[in-house]
């Protein structure tokens, strides 16, 4: 049985053509277009455009007929206001089963006609605002599209006991705690990526840093920007970069690394006010080398957890087993 599996973010879109009975990627396409296509020109036509001529590459390649293919089955930004088919977050706490319950299966001209199975994302249940607590009551809000799939896909992948943290590195770093049944309880993000990206391209210090920012992991630096953030603040530590290149002999990799060091710094006080105590495992998925850099520094704290650091083709599957989790606990493809 071959299933198309789509990932769509913000700025880009994976294609996958998946051999459900093995759980083997048959081909891929790489889409250089997401929802901020959409966003930008007020239309999602461009998106409905590119998608389907994904879909029609993936077939010629692989010699398939749209009759050959059982389902697509699309996550992501795909399913938000901006994507193809909107459908609302679901609240947390939230397994398979909820995700399952609230995917929606439709034909669509722009898919060949093929059934397709909408995943939706998840928001983090809370109250309304309190505009009189303000910093407490908004901290409690969270959402998330795409980085639900990556979770279960990692947890088939890595299953212990007790409850646990997710934490997937990107643009948008996304901390993801997970229950003793493995549900979702919540989430919370960060621009950490989109930060390092700005600053080096954006600031006084695109002169200090090259465009790719972290070549190879430096452990001592990416300790020594941590601690800088920790002790002076964040902006002041990015001040550091500029003194450092003045000033010493460090490379543009090592900057970059007491750089990215910072960063997460900041991105661990997103946890602050939560009690990490009941956390007895934490899996860092996510791109590299940022999930090397994240996973050094869990390890320097050392809150006693048991971390695991995925590898590049571990990361890969988990889209698809998570996909392939939610679509096996799914009924009838019929709308």
């Amino acid at each position: 049985m071959k299933v198309i599996l789509i990932d769509s973010g913000t700025t880009n879109s994976r294609l996958r053509l998946v051999d459900s009975t093995t759980y083997t990627v048959i081909d891929s396409e790489k889409i250089r277009v997401g929802v901020r296509d959409s966003a930008i020109s007020g239309s999602n036509q461009n998106l409905k455009v590119q998608l389907k001529e994904g879909i029609e590459k993936l077939l010629m390649k692989t010699k398939c007929l749209p009759a050959d293919i059982y389902v697509i089955v699309a996550s992501g930004m795909i399913t938000s206001n901006l994507g193809i088919y909107e459908i609302p977050h679901i609240p947390s706490p939230a397994g398979v089963r909820q995700f399952e319950s609230h995917s929606v299966v439709c034909k669509l001209e722009e898919f060949l006609s093929i059934p397709c199975l909408f995943i939706p994302g998840m928001k983090n249940e809370a109250n309304e605002v309190d505009e009189d607590d303000l910093v407490f009551s908004i901290n409690k809000f969270d959402v998330m599209r795409g980085e639900e799939v990556e979770s279960f896909g990692l947890l088939k992948q890595f299953p212990h006991e007790g409850k646990g943290l997710i934490v997937l590195p990107g643009s948008h770093t996304k901390f993801v705690f997970v229950g003793e049944n493995k549900e979702l309880l919540y989430c919370l993000s960060t621009l950490g990526g989109e930060t390092l990206q700005a600053l080096q391209k954006e600031t006084i210090l695109s002169n200090s840093l090259d465009s790719n920012l972290i070549e190879a992991i430096d452990q001592k630096m990416l300790t020594f920007g941590f601690e800088a953030a920790k002790q002076y603040g964040l902006t002041r530590s990015f001040y550091h970069i500029r003194l450092l290149d003045l000033f010493t002999k460090c490379n543009s990799n090592q900057r970059a690394n007491y750089l990215t060091g910072s960063v997460i710094f900041n991105d661990f006080q997103a946890l602050s006010g939560i009690d990490l105590n009941e956390i007895k495992w934490v899996i860092v998925g996510g791109i590299s080398p940022l999930r090397k850099a994240f996973t050094h520094l869990l390890t320097y704290i050392n809150q006693g957890w048991k971390i695991i650091e995925v590898n590049d083709k571990q990361v890969e599957n988990s889209v698809m087993v998570g996909a392939m989790e939610i679509l096996l606990n799914y009924g009838s493809l019929e709308e």
